[in-house]
């Protein structure tokens, strides 16, 4: 391009110049759509100002899995009410006969859709009743499932003094999940929970503010200290 009314080192200055301010512009425009295009990582969670409960399925009305679900392994197996969800109809322990190793919680259709999974005459032959899927987390995506040919449905006692839930989520995001058999007390309090950061929760969760509370425990710290759970399974 030729600037008229000027030698050559002025035409070239302009050169430069124009190329500096075109690479400074582009600098920038990358920085900003950089910075708009980043997740917020590090963008602590909201307050939470009420425990939310979520009683747990991955099963969609017809059958198929809820989105982001998948199947990772398949096994043929047993089931009884659950231990860790009693108070979810649909939850299950389930033994794999392969195995014989338990999972907790497991999940079952509705009755009448678990039938029509299972409407085969090769599972049929096989005694296979209703299907299950099993999961250790919440946010778990790779499942098993189970083909289940015996399954002794729910408990029907009540749970007044037990933790229906299986997973909590703590207010900055740590998820815990329950334990079940270990023997552990601090302050009076049983071991009820592990949770991913390290930490362990004990007793049960506080259910009477909008936003309960349960006493956690840091993984190098002996001191409980109650914290906010801002998410509740069962």
């Amino acid at each position: 391009m030729t600037v008229p009314g000027l030698g050559r080192k002025g035409q070239v200055a302009v050169l430069h110049t124009r190329r500096g301010r075109s690479a400074l512009a582009a600098a920038l425009l990358a920085a900003v759509v950089a910075s708009c295009g980043s997740p917020a990582d590090d963008a602590p969670p909201p307050p939470v100002t009420e425990t939310r409960t979520v009683t747990m399925q991955p099963f969609e009305p017809d059958g198929d899995l809820k989105p982001g679900l998948r199947v990772e392994q398949e096994v043929s197996g047993r089931c009884v009410p659950s231990v860790l969800s009693p108070d979810n109809d649909l939850a299950r322990r389930c033994f794999a006969t392969e195995t014989s190793v338990a999972m907790d919680p497991c999940f079952v259709p509705e009755p009448d859709v678990g039938r029509r999974l299972v409407a085969h005459d090769e599972l049929r032959k096989l005694g296979v009743i209703t299907v299950a899927v099993c999961l250790a987390a919440p946010d778990q995506t790779d499942l098993t499932r189970i083909y289940v040919a015996d399954d002794t449905g729910v408990y029907g006692l009540p749970w007044d003094d037990v933790d229906p839930h299986w997973a909590l989520e703590l207010a900055d995001g740590t998820q815990c999940v329950k334990v079940f058999g270990v023997r552990e007390i601090r302050e009076e309090l049983h071991l009820s929970y592990t949770c991913d950061d390290g930490g362990y929760l004990y007793g049960i969760p506080d259910e009477e503010p909008p936003v309960w509370l349960i006493h956690h425990r840091d993984e190098d710290s002996d001191e409980l200290v109650y914290t906010e759970v801002r998410t509740a399974w069962k």
